[in-house]
């Protein structure tokens, strides 16, 4: 995605040639059974990934950022890339500072802003994962619980294209033992329009495959058919508690009227 500022004729003189090209990811923090692969920026968890960028015809003498922009929310945020090194195939290698951001729950996508020409292109999967979906999110933020999708099963990752009314319904990761301990933990489930309907109790299983549920029957605020946006929510347990509120990253999911339908 190329844009131009048209400000002014001294700010449109001011702008220079595109010299960036391209900008891909060189590593990530895991590549899910399910289908994506998760970026992680952040230090508290288990993390393999390096905050370093590819980018194809790279100039010297312009200025780059990183851009995260919510999949949600309209949050962005950016920080500085400098130069860290040139690869084996004579390609700049970019790197950021992971503790710049602060970004608040959500799934990101993230750019590269080639600031002297005002160009912002989208960052691109590590190659080896091939076309597969990226999720950035910030596990740092105080706020954060972990990153949530449905399962069709305890043991099963696929993930359901839509769950049921009628049906136990498994979520994943969220009960994580580093974050929940001393939070009780709810679904909250929101319009398309970011309204929020109603929440429902989430229930821990005797399960290996981390994996919690909650009951389509207890979505009595569900009328009819259609998409919906879910959130878990961690609250604590007791007031006096020194756990503080966390809140999982969003997923959109079809709701219908019978059972789950994988794709």
């Amino acid at each position: 995605m190329v844009f131009i500022s048209c400000s002014s004729n001294e700010d449109d003189m001011s702008i220079k040639v595109q010299s960036i090209t391209a900008a891909n990811f060189q590593s990530i923090t895991s590549s899910s059974d399910n289908g994506y692969s998760n970026i992680q920026i952040g230090e508290s968890m288990n993390n393999n990934f390096k905050p370093i960028i590819k980018v194809e015809n790279y100039n010297t003498a312009y200025n780059y950022t990183i851009v995260l922009k919510g999949d949600y929310l309209d949050n962005e945020y950016s920080a500085a890339l400098t130069f860290d090194e040139t690869n084996d195939e004579g390609e700049a290698i970019l790197k950021f500072d992971m503790t710049e951001f602060d970004a608040v729950p959500d799934t990101y996508q993230a750019y590269i802003l080639e600031e002297d020409s005002n160009t912002e292109i989208k960052i691109e999967n590590l190659f080896s994962e091939g076309e597969k979906v990226y999720y950035v999110y910030d596990t740092d933020h105080s706020e954060y619980l972990y990153d949530l999708f449905f399962k069709v099963s305890d043991s099963d990752y696929s993930i359901p294209s839509s769950i049921s009314k009628s049906a136990k319904i498994a979520i994943g990761y969220p009960f994580s033992p580093n974050y929940s301990s001393g939070l009780k933990l709810e679904m909250v489930v929101r319009d398309t329009d970011f309204n929020e309907l109603g929440r429902v109790d989430i229930h821990t299983t005797g399960g290996s495959g981390y994996t919690n549920i909650f009951y389509g029957s207890d979505l009595s605020f569900i009328t009819e058919r259609g998409d919906y946006i879910f959130q878990v929510e961690g609250i604590p347990k007791t007031a006096e508690s020194t756990k503080t509120l966390r809140k999982s990253t969003y997923k959109t999911m079809t709701v219908t009227v019978s059972g789950i339908v994988l794709n």
